[in-house]
């Protein structure tokens, strides 16, 4: 089969028969925010399968896998099953629930071993939406429970999170109403563009098979951006924050999926409709050039930004790595959308489709001001070092080295997602050493000319990628205005 090929495969008459049983199940469901509810349960059911894969986990050190702790792996997979119960519970009715609770102690506690055996028979077939979705509960509350016991063991060895793992995604995978990779990946409950542009856009394509990739790509771009939506990056709990890492491991497997589409697929299929229009070579060139951009993010997202995240102690430090992996992929993500929309409605704008949008020219001009305020910090830092190391004062330099760890943290949050893969690694070595260096270093000669050294050495870095980014498309012909720049500095430097 070709490299995400199933997205477009239509489903058999017997899939055909299940989707439309639970879509009929889901109408007449009275829950309040059920589609809510149901997105997050399928979310966590797929996660929960690709979290299985350890190539899904920014883990930086694969040579000692086996010898590891995967106490925090573990304690992430307990929570995503305890969270599924509890949606599934309050997606079942409660007269339903409760004449299936009372059928489940009649056959555990009142029946003979071979009238249970006929009964789990029966119950193995699944033959409604309400049986599956309680046969799914009782499975995940049982794996939940004994995840709960092997975390209290004193050391937890890959083996442990590897077969719990492989039993959960059995169990999934085995259900017949609520296996979330079954059909073509969408569910009409809530994969829906609810964009009145984007669908007369989609309209507007005349030849069915372009028009049906098309709608097939929108639609996957946009329920990685829900995927992402689930994450919140602002959670004071560090348990909560790692939970994080379940979501990220599917969006990078579903990430290897579009790439391997957009690289192979999508060009193929245009290549045998033989269209010449101008159009879908633009449209080869754009997802040719996003997929080459999605993995060289990712793999940079998962060997800086989130990397080891299971073991990071420091709550700001997984905050600022989780906020900025989700600012950087919803990013990348709405840029694809609009792109790929705006060679059929050339006059698309991105807050047309996305109230948060920033376009190219928005996110260079940004990225150009606090480079250019980065730099300055540290040029007056240098000019503080050479004063106070010349009169022997260093009172002077611990209150800029304060300006610039409080400038760090504003660019870390409001503009290092926006700079390129290959220019992150300098950046993430200048933070590393800032956050690593004590300020003892300071009170003797050597540390002192060390630390002069990196600033000198990282602002001069700065002033060429300041240059590069002077000469991106986008900003040719709109010149650098110091005046708001220069307002922001006095304020850092207060």
């Amino acid at each position: 089969m070709e490299p995400g090929s199933e997205l477009w495969i239509e489903p058999d008459k017997a899939l055909r028969g299940l989707l439309s049983e639970r879509r009929r199940w889901f109408r007449t469901l009275e829950v309040e925010r059920k589609q809510e509810k149901l997105f997050e349960l399928e979310i966590l059911l797929k996660g929960l399968v690709r979290y299985s894969n350890l190539n899904n986990h920014p883990i930086a050190d694969r040579a000692n896998l086996l010898n590891r702790d995967f106490a925090s792996e573990l304690e992430v997979v307990r929570n995503a099953l305890v969270r599924a119960v509890i949606l599934i519970r309050s997606l079942l009715p409660e007269a339903e629930a409760n004449v299936l609770h009372f059928q489940n102690y009649v056959e555990t506690r009142l029946l003979s071993d071979y009238q249970r055996a006929q009964i789990l028979s029966r119950a193995i077939n699944q033959r409604t939406p309400i049986e599956s979705l309680y046969i799914l509960c009782y499975g995940l509350i049982d794996y939940s429970e004994l995840a709960g016991n092997l975390l209290r063991l004193d050391i937890k060895r890959y083996q442990v999170f590897y077969y719990l793992e492989q039993m959960v995604a059995r169990e999934i995978t085995a259900n017949r109403y609520f296996n979330p990779f079954r059909g073509l990946g969408f569910v009409p409950h809530y994969d829906v563009v609810r964009s009145p542009r984007i669908t007369t856009i989609v309209n507007t394509i005349e030849d069915k098979e372009i028009k049906r990739m098309i709608s097939v790509v929108v639609l996957l771009l946009f329920k990685l951006l829900r995927y992402l939506s689930l994450i919140n990056a602002e959670a004071k709990d560090l348990a909560k924050l790692k939970d994080s890492l379940l979501i990220f491991s599917l969006i990078n497997s579903e990430s290897k999926i579009l790439i391997e589409a957009f690289e192979e697929l999508i060009p193929a299929r245009f290549k045998e409709i033989g269209s010449s229009d101008g159009k879908y070579k633009e449209i080869i060139d754009l997802v040719d050039a996003f997929a080459f951009q999605l993995r060289v993010e990712m793999k940079k997202i998962f060997e800086f930004e989130i990397r080891d995240a299971g073991s990071v102690s420091d709550l700001k430090i997984l905050q600022n790595g989780v906020a900025r992996t989700r600012g950087m992929l919803t990013n990348i993500f709405q840029q694809a959308v609009i792109e790929i929309c705006r060679v059929f409605d050339p006059d698309l704008q991105g807050r047309d489709i996305f109230k948060d949008f920033l376009s190219r020219l928005e996110q260079s001009l940004k990225l150009r001001r606090d480079i250019w305020l980065f730099s300055k910090v540290l040029e007056r830092l240098e000019m503080v070092l050479a004063g106070a190391f010349a009169e022997g004062k260093l009172e002077p330099v611990f209150e800029s080295a304060n300006i610039l760890r409080n400038f760090v943290y504003y660019y870390q949050n409001m503009s290092f997602s926006l700079v390129r893969a290959y220019d992150r690694e300098e950046f993430q070595k200048f933070f590393d050493y800032l956050g690593g260096a004590p300020v003892e270093e300071l009170k003797d000669q050597e540390g002192r000319a060390k630390f002069k050294r990196e600033i000198n050495s990282f602002r001069m870095f700065l002033d060429t990628t300041f240059n590069a980014i002077n000469e991106r498309v986008e900003l040719k012909g709109i010149p650098f205005g110091t005046d708001e720049a220069e307002r922001l500095l006095a304020q850092f430097l207060q």
